[in-house]
């Protein structure tokens, strides 16, 4: 059994995301630009922006690339966040 099969076997839930179209085209496109699927990028983001609340200490983002712009657009939440 691979990683993969390890951590979705691991998994304890499933929730619903909203996202609107632009975030939707946007999300499809890196998807097909990397080879990996819509969620598993949404799941490396939710790893990211929740790091710091994590017992195991600050962010590993190596895996993700990401312009020092588009870090800082994050932390600020400049994304918008349509749920409160």
């Amino acid at each position: 059994m691979g990683d993969r099969d390890r951590y979705m076997e691991d998994m304890a839930s499933r929730t619903t995301v909203v996202l609107t179209e632009e975030d939707e085209r946007a999300l499809r496109e890196a998807s097909r630009r990397e080879g990996v699927s819509q969620s598993e990028l949404i799941r490396r983001g939710i790893r990211m922006v929740t790091a710091a609340h994590r017992r195991r200490g600050g962010p590993s983002v190596g895996w993700l690339s990401l312009s020092r712009a588009e870090r800082k657009a994050i932390e600020a939440d400049e994304y918008g966040d349509f749920d409160g």
